[in-house]
């Protein structure tokens, strides 16, 4: 880290803001991620270099800025000062850029594309208005916020933007911009409205056909959008080749009017298309992407029905790893697996441990696990017989009771099972913090729980996550927001997280401060959340998949009717196999190994290598 970095910084913990993460790095600063300590507002935080923008461009840009206040720009609400430099607050985007959102190759709905770039024409539009043309649209300056179901468009950085007198001649300093999306007239200095127009059919082709109308060295983009006509296959409707054909005239006068000529033409043709076409995903997918079919690897007859899965690695003295089944009744039932071939298990129970109520959720731990019932939490300990002897359990003591809590509690346990939370949703919401003791005599190994202060929450179920042995998150849904709340473990605040979704089923990873959920709505979608800084990815789906766990290859999610579903870290839907059984309970042992508890015609436990799904995936 250099020591202007360090300097800036320095500076900025100073400030109204608390530094949350860099999100970006630009041509004349950083951009970082922050959060306002008084009131809590999540903001971008712009630090702009003195060294490499002069007062006249930014006073420039920020006189652009305040001008121009629009849910689809990014709007300047303050103005910091330091010795290094200026910070220019915004609204802060946590969908990231349009251009990242077109990097994760999921095909996008025609209807949502559709809806993103009348989003642009609005704002530009509203910038056309006040005379301002921003003179450099492109994917990148194009901001994404989540909403339900979608994303809200913010367009940024106006550091070049042109007022309609300096269009006239008085300002020809060069063809500054990105020359994929300059308009021909551009390259000879000369800028209008129409050029951000022209732009804007180079991003709705790009969307649609997955690549821009004209590629090549800088020169021979000029080239190109001086001379040569894009090509426009015949596959996408009528209307919309008429849409960009028109977007990208070489003339400035063939082209639409306005934005506003443009996005009304564009709702037109929207209210023409039929739902099947709207639903259609952009770019086509011409080869066959059907999903694989399931075949079973290996099963498991099971007594009962199983309702909780933990698949760990293996205890101490041995190899491979071991499996724990919570059921129906009142039982934990346990295998210790074999170093390999896991299909090849022993029929039978190896180890049997009966709790005096059903088993809510069960966790590993040192030498045995942890079984959690609505009220109690156990301690089953265990040990290999032999170090030779991979299939062989034997009992340490009886089952030990860890901590009673008072009342009926969703539990979570921290990473190295040293203490555990649980949450009663009773009068407003109530939580209790307990050490953990294992491997003592039952006297010493019982705790008192203690409450901790509960943050202000709706009052809809709310769901925990352990994000490290010092902090737990804690989420609610209300109306069409989740809220993500983090506590340290002794119950202190950190502040709160607003995400415009409906979210369920977390689940964390191996990536610290990273986080998956399902979002709930008509579009199925896997979110991958990190809290800090606070970005959201969203992988939509064809199916909801509750179960959501992460392996070898990135994350893995399911559905309740057996559709699984594997995401790499970038947010790429990387495979899909269908007609597995219906699950009650899964687990992920990585790396590679799936276990999967069903009661569709009996109750089974299938065993799941994914490398031999036939993925076209190299592992």
């Amino acid at each position: 880290m250099s020591f202007s970095t360090v300097a800036v910084l320095r500076n900025l913990q100073r400030s109204n803001y608390r530094l949350l993460g860099l999100v970006g790095q630009g041509q004349f600063g950083q951009v970082y991620c922050a959060v306002h300590r008084r009131t809590g507002r999540l903001v971008a935080l712009k630090n702009l270099n003195r060294d490499r923008l002069t007062t006249h461009r930014f006073l420039r840009e920020l006189r652009f800025l305040l001008s121009l206040e629009h849910p689809n720009i990014a709007n300047c609400h303050a103005l910091e000062q330091s010795a290094t430099g200026r910070q220019l607050v915004l609204d802060y985007c946590e969908g990231g850029t349009l251009r990242q959102l077109m990097e994760q190759t999921a095909p996008l709905p025609l209807a949502e594309i559709l809806t993103l770039i009348t989003e642009v024409l609005t704002a530009l539009d509203h910038a056309h208005t006040q005379a301002i043309v921003h003179c450099d649209i492109k994917p990148e300056n194009i901001l994404l916020f989540v909403r339900p179901g979608g994303w809200q468009v913010k367009i940024s950085d106006f550091g070049i933007a042109r007022l309609s007198q300096e269009l006239r001649g008085q300002d020809q300093t060069g063809a500054t911009g990105s020359p994929a999306y300059m308009a021909p007239e551009r390259f000879y200095h000369q800028h209008s409205a129409s050029s951000d127009l022209y732009a804007v059919g180079v991003i709705l082709y790009e969307l649609l056909l997955g690549e821009r109308p004209f590629s090549g060295t800088p020169s021979q983009l000029m080239v190109a959008h001086l001379n040569q006509t894009p090509l426009i296959p015949t596959t996408l409707p009528d209307s919309l080749q008429v849409v960009i054909r028109t977007a990208l005239q070489k003339l400035v006068g063939r082209r639409y009017r306005s934005a506003a000529t443009m996005q009304e033409t564009l709702i037109a043709m929207r209210a023409q298309l039929s739902a099947a076409e709207l639903r259609t995903s952009y770019p086509i997918v011409y080869d066959d992407d059907a999903p694989l079919l399931f075949a079973s690897q290996g099963e498991i007859a099971l007594d009962k029905p199983v309702h909780s899965l933990a698949a760990e690695p293996a205890l101490s003295g041995s190899t491979g790893g071991y499996l724990l089944l919570g059921d129906c009744s009142t039982d934990v039932k346990g295998w210790l697996l074999p170093p390999a071939d896991v299909g090849k298990l022993p029929q039978g129970y190896p180890h049997i441990w009966t709790l005096p109520d059903r088993p809510q959720a069960i966790f590993n731990a040192p030498e045995g696990a942890i079984a959690a019932t609505d009220r109690t939490l156990y301690y089953l300990p265990v040990r290999p017989l032999d170090a030779s002897a991979q299939n062989l359990w034997s009992p340490v003591g009886k089952i030990q009771p860890l901590v009673t809590f008072p009342e009926a509690v969703t539990v979570v346990v921290s990473p190295r099972r040293r203490w555990a939370l649980g949450y009663s949703p009773t009068a407003g919401g109530r939580l209790w913090w307990a050490p953990l003791s294992l491997g003592k005599t039952a006297a010493s190994a019982m705790s008192e729980p203690r409450s901790l202060p509960v943050p202000s929450m709706p009052s809809s179920p709310v769901q925990l996550l352990v994000l490290d042995e010092g902090h737990i998150l804690l989420a609610a849904i209300a109306g069409h927001q989740t809220h993500l709340h983090v506590i340290t473990r002794r119950g202190v605040s950190l502040g709160h997280l607003t995400l415009n979704a409906m979210v369920q089923s977390l689940a964390l990873t191996h990536t610290p401060r990273r986080i998956l959920a399902q979002e709930i709505g008509p579009s199925p979608a896997l979110l991958i959340i990190d809290l800090l800084p606070f970005k959201v990815m969203r992988c939509r789906l064809d199916v909801a998949t509750p179960w959501l766990g992460e392996m070898a290859i990135g994350y893995v999610a399911c559905s309740d009717q057996g559709h699984l579903r594997f995401v790499n870290p970038h947010g790429q839907l990387v495979g899909r196999v269908d007609g597995l059984p219906a699950p009650t309970a899964m687990a992920f042992q990585a790396p590679y190994d799936l276990w999967l508890a069903t009661h569709q015609a009996a109750p089974t436990l299938h065993v799941i290598d994914i490398c031999t799904l036939g993925l076209d995936i190299i592992f």
